[in-house]
């Protein structure tokens, strides 16, 4: 059982990396990622935390890229040497400047909203979900869900939308670190799924190395039909469960439930085997093929 698609406390899940190698290894998962935000910070605490462990760490990461309607995401799995990146820290003061407006923005709403408060709530990377989370420790919306469909997201009173990069620069980033850059949870993309096909069929000329076919958003039956096409085109597939913690109950480490199906799935060691090819857990250097 793997996990390739998990968020800490640096940027909007909840666990710090310590605590998500040490649950993985009580849920004897083989292989995890750390994909936080927009940021890197958390991989160095993991590869500590790690050390002495079963469990084979993937270094990782997920970008925002321009993309209509909405955002892009990339998984970067198998990063290495991604400190001090001027990408990342162009993504840093970009996310800085949208919070500044969103935090201004709510106080003119006669919210008393800090900095402070979001500090508290994550190690690193501030977005959305921290914004969602006071709104609700406050009482303002009900959950997570309500805070955004009510005042974060597009047209609604707090939402600001910030700038950027591009899946060029987001692909020749994760490259750059080593890594393979892979399409993160294109089921979740609110198009058919021939006009999907026809995006992913672009994205893949553009330079994108695979498909997050397993998700925990996804249907069973399009997630066959994905795993389908990437094993015809011969791409990467990974699969993950986009764990957040508390942030997302309804989302466990190391499965995906199916919209529509009843149950949990452990994510298989096959979608391992289909996206990374893993060294000895002493070496920890994973090597994607």
């Amino acid at each position: 059982m793997i996990d390739l698609h998990i968020h800490s406390n640096y940027s909007d899940g909840t666990l710090s990396p310590s605590e998500i190698i040490k649950k993985a290894e009580r849920l004897s998962l083989k292989a995890v990622a750390i994909t936080d935000h927009d940021t890197a910070s958390g991989l160095n605490e993991a590869f500590n935390a790690v050390k002495n462990k079963k469990v084979v760490f993937i270094p990782g990461i997920e970008l925002s890229v321009a993309h209509k309607p909405g955002e892009l995401h990339i998984l970067g799995l198998g990063i290495k040497k991604w400190e001090n990146a001027p990408i990342l820290e162009k993504i840093s003061l970009s996310r800085k400047k949208r919070n500044s407006s969103i935090v201004k923005i709510m106080n003119e709403n006669g919210l008393n909203i800090t900095f402070k408060d979001l500090e508290n709530q994550t190690k690193g990377t501030i977005g959305r979900p921290h914004f969602a989370a006071w709104l609700k420790s406050r009482g303002i919306a009900g959950d997570i869900n309500e805070a955004f469909s009510s005042y974060l997201t597009w047209g609604k009173p707090f939402y600001i939308p910030r700038e950027t990069i591009t899946l060029t620069e987001a692909i020749d980033f994760i490259h750059s670190c080593g890594g393979k850059a892979i399409i993160a949870h294109p089921l979740n993309i609110p198009v058919n799924f021939t006009v999907l096909l026809e995006k992913i069929e672009r994205w893949l000329a553009a330079g994108i190395d695979g498909i997050e076919a397993v998700h925990s958003g996804a249907r069973r039956n399009l997630t066959k039909r994905l795993i389908s096409y990437g094993e015809k085109k011969g791409v990467l597939i990974t699969g993950g469960s986009d764990f957040h913690g508390v942030n997302k109950p309804g989302i466990k480490m190391g499965k995906t439930k199916e919209l529509g199906e009843i149950g949990d799935e452990y994510l298989p060691e096959y979608f391992l085997r289909k996206s990374v090819s893993i060294s000895s857990p002493k070496s920890q250097d994973p090597q994607l093929t």
